[in-house]
């Protein structure tokens, strides 16, 4: 599992400084001409080489700035692909709520939305049908129109295109050539190739850096994971890493990434199930034959509204504490695999909520947290999770909606995907019993609970989170 280190660069002297900045808008124009050259059809070969001759580049270096060209490219069209899929599911999504509105208003409005979404969608399949993308703006689309009007400067525009610098390792040279880090008298060093010296060798400069750990200012110890000592003992086995040099406001960052050993999971006894909510974590534990061993309820209201550095901290707190609770019961980590796709027409509202929680970054938080423990992760469907956990479980062990659907989903985790439906529920809202028998298990539970939203709207309710309130009038007498 690849893991990167963040820091900084304590000192430069003025030289020094003259010579990174250099290096580094080379580097930033190096990239976006072999990005030219590749897009029409050059070869990879003689783009390395021009990228030497024209920018004054070693050939790692030169590697480097076509390979970073490379992989944009590749995630744009990547995203092409994603947005026309995004694209063509919201115009199937609105044509079906256009058939099911009643009022001229709401199809006028819904019509007019399916127009602008129809568009979008002949716009993407212009670049699949083509293979291409759309325009580039390395710099920033945003400060490129910034800097259109007038906003901003030449030397502000110049900066934000020229911030950067990678450079990638290899083992079988120990480690980096183009950027090494070592250690000496306490204190961690970069020391970066500089001015060929014309005998195969290179002029190097030496900067110190701090790397991330935060030591207790009482005791000493580190708090959570020191990031310097595990890029310290990485540099000990020879291997590669990679390097990226980043100026913002004056200050240059580095990120370092190493390859982290991830020790083999345990055996499981039993799972500990998750249900993600924007406004916090419902957790629930089983044994290993499902059977119901406890839950609770993990409220964080600040994921909604935090900046996205406390969010981000927010996030990583509670994937630790999930994951100290599976590994403190033996269990295994059960989390919905969420398909994380702008495929619908939704509010404002929703797209704000949803956008600032991040339930890929949680989710991803929590498989790099368990892989470091050894901890089993299972990715289960998130279908029917919430419906079954109000509609079974809820009632009979006195959990809240979130709590139950975690329940579902750490059983499901198990292997316990058919899920019997309690035979009061399909006596009191299934007619056609019949019929009902040859459906399989999920096209049964969506019977029920359509059979059972159709008598809530009856009394102004449509979902079935106030199931509860209204269950035993529903259910009848018994």
């Amino acid at each position: 599992m690849k893991t990167t280190a963040m820091g900084v660069i304590l000192e430069l002297t003025e030289t020094q400084q003259a010579y990174l900045d250099n290096l580094m808008a080379r580097y930033c124009a190096a990239v976006r001409w072999s990005f030219k050259r590749l897009l029409e059809g050059k070869g990879i070969q003689d783009i390395r080489q021009g990228v030497q001759v024209k920018f004054n580049l070693n050939s790692r270096q030169a590697n480097d700035a076509v390979y970073d060209a490379q992989s944009t490219i590749k995630s744009q069209y990547e995203l092409v692909k994603l947005h026309y899929a995004n694209a063509l599911a919201k115009v199937e999504f609105t044509q079906k709520r256009i058939t099911k509105a009643k009022s001229s208003k709401k199809k006028a409005n819904l019509q007019k939305r399916l127009e602008k979404e129809q568009r979008k969608l002949a716009d993407w399949q212009k670049h699949l049908e083509a293979k291409t993308f759309p325009t580039i703006v390395f710099g920033g689309k945003r400060l490129f129109l910034e800097r259109c009007k007038g906003n901003i400067t030449r030397e502000e525009w110049q900066e934000a295109r020229s911030n950067r610098y990678l450079s990638r390792g290899d083992k079988t040279k120990g480690g980096n050539l183009n950027t090494r880090l070592y250690e000496m008298n306490g204190q961690i060093y970069l020391d970066i190739a500089a001015e060929p010296t014309g005998t195969g060798r290179y002029k190097r400069i030496t900067v110190p850096v701090y790397l991330a750990h935060k030591p207790s200012k009482k005791t000493g110890k580190i708090n959570g994971r020191s990031y310097r000592q595990m890029v310290l003992d990485y540099l000990k086995t020879g291997s590669s890493y990679q390097v990226e040099i980043i100026r913002k406001d004056g200050r240059y960052y580095i990120h370092v990434t190493i390859e982290e050993d991830m020790p083999d999971p345990y055996h499981a006894h039993g799972a500990v199930g998750v249900d993600t909510n924007p406004d916090g974590l419902g957790i629930a534990l089983t044994d290993c034959l499902g059977q119901y061993r406890g839950s609770q309820w993990l409220g964080q209201g600040e994921w909604t509204y935090a900046k996205s550095n406390r969010r981000n901290n927010l996030i990583g707190e509670k994937a630790k504490k999930i994951v100290a609770l599976a590994k403190e019961t033996g269990g295994a980590l059960a989390v919905e695999d969420l398909k994380f796709k702008h495929d619908k027409s939704v509010t404002a509202k929703f797209n704000r909520m949803s956008h600032g929680f991040v339930w890929s970054k949680f989710l991803a938080y929590i498989d790099r947290c368990a892989a470091r423990e050894g901890v089993p992760v299972i990715k289960v469907k998130p279908a029917f999770t919430s419906a079954i956990g109000i509609l079974k479980y809820q009632h009979q062990y006195g959990l809240s909606n979130h709590q139950a659907a975690a329940l579902v989903i750490a059983r499901r985790g198990l292997g316990f995907d058919y899920e019997r439906i309690p035979k009061r529920l399909v006596d009191r809202f299934i007619k056609a019993k019949e019929g009902f028998k040859k459906l399989n298990n999920w096209q049964q539970w969506s019977a029920v609970k359509k059979a059972i939203l159709k008598q809530l709207k009856k009394k102004g309710v449509n979902s079935l989170v106030s199931w509860q309130v209204h269950r035993k009038e529903l259910l009848g007498a018994g």
